[in-house]
């Protein structure tokens, strides 16, 4: 099973996503039988692909924002004293 097959929400697999929609509409029978097959197996391809993609980059952003938390409790000392806020 797949998500819903926007083209706005896979950038990446647009060409894909295509190739799928235009099988399903030629073949409206035939792919209960395994007409798209080969188009679903390369949307799959691509979508875990794309899901990695976007895992790696949210990583990086995270990374960064605990650098950068971590540079600032560095420089400025804890925020908090037993629960209460320093200030």
């Amino acid at each position: 099973m797949h998500p819903p097959l926007t083209l706005e929400n896979h950038p990446l697999c647009k060409d894909v996503v295509i190739a799928l929609k235009r099988c399903h509409r030629d073949n409206p029978w035939a792919r209960a039988w395994g007409a798209c097959n080969e188009q679903k197996w390369a949307l799959d391809d691509c979508l875990k692909k794309q899901k990695l993609f976007k895992f790696r980059a949210n990583h990086a952003k995270a990374k960064a924002q605990q650098d950068r938390l971590r540079r600032r409790v560095e420089k400025y000392g804890h925020a908090t004293t037993n629960g209460q806020f320093k200030g």
